[in-house]
């Protein structure tokens, strides 16, 4: 065996002719090459093994320079500085349908837990979480935080291991944190952890792990805690909207208004995308012929996700439909009223008569007769 590994050496060596070289290196140097040399090795074989090593290596990019590694740099520093989360771009879109009134709230739920079951497929699919840690225990589901911390979704997260306790910080959109639950709650039963969760504080949630039989129990009651959270902070945001004064225009409409003015005539066209883009209204009885009750409650629920106006109600009134109406402000009123028309004008529901106040109105419709 002695005799091989010096066959071994020599052949790595070569016979070609040596040098003798005299060199002056620093202390801290000679200590490390006498570690890399061994007790039985000569510094002389670790020097050569040194350039032999450089040689291969000189036109490849050193670790600390390479670009992979710059953007993972450049990843942490964004979230760490910005306070910025690595999410999807489905969970901004569906922000973005939410706040633009193409989505209901429910519609917003559904696909925040559809994002948070790919959420946890994606990161099965890379490997970034190692196969152990998948598993439904307190020590796996405590890794798993670890790995949200870092991703900027959670923060500032502390282990309670004796009571099965993890308390987290929300991080990314910590003024409505529900969101985020629901999001990771949908990502944590895909991955089939035991957990409930509660919110403690304006952004504090305590994530406890519980035993499977006892999780039975407690998922549809967490469920329902978390979902009536949300739809609080959802009409309180609804309410401070609308104290604001803001309106949420559909895009087509937000075209038309660039380049038309309100006495101009609002195209099919435009008038179908509104609609359609719109929340819709399905009569108690699908299968029979909407009536005039049914084309107003559609336009009425169109206009009224735009933010236009504060209240709008629609009731039948004899042969004919009455619809009351209250603008956010006397500048929203001719709007609102123009686009319930043309909308209406679709189905052919005409206007029959009006009273107007600053920024009310009651408006009668029905059918419209054709001469």
């Amino acid at each position: 065996m002695a005799d091989s590994k010096k066959d071994s050496v020599s052949e790595s060596r070569g016979n070609s002719p040596r040098v003798h070289l005299h060199t002056t290196i620093s202390a801290s140097t000679r200590d490390m090459l006498n570690e890399i040399s061994g007790e039985s090795g000569r510094i002389n074989d670790a020097l050569e093994d040194a350039v032999r090593y450089y040689s291969k290596r000189r036109d490849l990019p050193d670790c600390d320079t390479c670009e992979d590694k710059a953007t993972t740099k450049l990843l942490s520093s964004l979230v760490t500085t910005a306070e910025m989360g690595l999410t999807s771009s489905e969970f901004l879109e569906a922000f973005m349908n939410l706040g633009h009134g193409s989505y209901s709230s429910n519609e917003f739920i559904e696909n925040i837990n559809r994002i948070g079951i790919e959420h946890t497929k994606l990161l099965r699919g890379l490997g970034v979480i190692e196969s152990e840690a998948w598993k439904n225990t307190y020590e796996a589901f405590a890794e798993h935080i670890k790995l949200l911390e870092r991703m900027g979704i959670l923060s500032s997260t502390e282990l309670f291991p004796e009571r099965n306790i993890v308390l987290a910080t929300v991080k990314m959109l910590r003024r409505i944190p529900e969101v985020i639950i629901l999001f990771l709650l949908s990502s944590w039963d895909e991955a089939g952890y035991t957990v409930d969760v509660e919110i403690i504080a304006a952004n504090k949630i305590s994530i406890r792990w519980l035993e499977e039989k006892n999780f039975s129990i407690k998922k549809n009651e967490r469920n329902q805690r978390i979902f009536g959270s949300w739809k609080e902070k959802r009409e309180d945001l609804l309410m401070k909207s609308g104290r604001a004064g803001n309106a949420t225009i559909p895009a087509p409409l937000l075209d038309w208004l660039v380049t038309n003015t309100i006495d101009d005539p609002i195209g099919e066209k435009t008038l179908i995308e509104i609609r359609n883009s719109g929340p819709q209204y399905t009569p108690n009885d699908p299968g029979s012929d909407l009536s005039v009750q049914d084309y107003v409650q559609r336009a009425a629920l169109n206009v009224s996700s735009t933010g236009l106006l504060e209240r709008c109600d629609v009731k039948k009134d004899g042969e004919m439909v009455k619809v009351q109406l209250g603008a956010r402000n006397s500048s929203f009123k001719d709007l609102a009223i123009k686009l319930m028309l043309n909308l209406l004008a679709l189905d052919n529901v005409e206007e029959i008569s009006r009273e107007e106040g600053e920024s009310t109105a009651v408006l009668h419709l029905g059918r419209k007769l054709w001469v």
